[in-house]
């Protein structure tokens, strides 16, 4: 290692410590107010990256303790995005080891959601597999499988975050919240991310369909869970939410 890669090391251990007081070895003592600047300026943005990746997760905890607990995060990352706008990948798993958020179960869940909405925006746009391109095909839907769109993510959890995001938009509507498990479709169709809830047969049944199973397997695990699952209207509430990016190739 040369002694410039040494320093950018050194530099960026010490850009990163807990302790405000760490400088890199080698600054010039006189560098050091500077220093100090430039650290806090970038925990700053990094934390302010991560409000606007999470800003639900931010309400629910408030901002002072957001930005502690995003401290933690990205002291422990061993890399990044050059670009900030995708910055964040491993928050929720982060929340489900950080004990101080024990307190809101939910939470990473909420960071689930959000990230996942965060990935279909900025997502490849794919061309979408139609209604119209399946006409061909009807008598064969059984055994076709499904290529996941870049924009299309499941989340499912065992708290209702669907409920619990919507009341937490700007001039939403206070509701009562009931305290059951949600499963959320997150597409972006016409380049605008939307959310759908789904029963958990409708999800076993999406979930096996995004991950390329044959639409016959997919059937035949959602029906497992309910006997009375209605695949005609969900598998049009797949397709209509631009779910799919064409066929697997066999």
């Amino acid at each position: 290692m040369s002694d410039v890669e040494a320093f950018q090391v050194e530099f960026s251990r010490a850009l990163m410590a807990g302790d405000p007081s760490v400088r890199p070895v080698g600054l010039d003592p006189a560098m050091a107010g500077r220093f100090a600047i430039y650290r806090n300026n970038v925990h700053r943005g990094l934390g302010d990256a991560l409000i606007a990746a999470y800003p639900v997760v931010a309400k629910l905890v408030g901002e002072e303790f957001f930005r502690a607990m995003a401290q933690v995060f990205f002291r422990g990352e061993k890399a990044r995005p050059g670009s900030l706008a995708l910055y964040g990948a491993g928050f929720a798993d982060f929340i489900d080891g950080f004990d101080a958020a024990a307190s809101v179960p939910y939470l990473s869940d909420m960071a689930r959601l959000e990230r996942a909405r965060l990935e279909a925006l900025h997502a490849a746009d794919d061309a979408v597999t139609t209604s119209e391109m399946l006409q061909g095909i009807v008598n064969d839907l059984a055994s076709v499988a499904f290529v996941r769109h870049s924009a299309c993510f499941l989340v499912r959890s065992g708290f209702p975050i669907h409920a619990i995001w919507q009341c937490q938009q700007e001039g939403s509507e206070k509701r009562p919240i009931v305290q059951c498990g949600e499963n959320i479709l997150i597409t972006r169709p016409d380049m605008t991310v939307q959310q759908i809830l789904l029963d958990d047969a409708g999800a076993i049944f999406a979930g096996r369909l995004l991950d390329q199973a044959p639409v016959a397997d997919a059937f035949a695990a959602a029906i497992a869970r309910d006997p009375q699952f209605d695949v005609t209207s969900t598998f049009a509430q797949l397709i209509a939410a631009g779910a799919f990016a064409g066929l697997r190739e066999t």
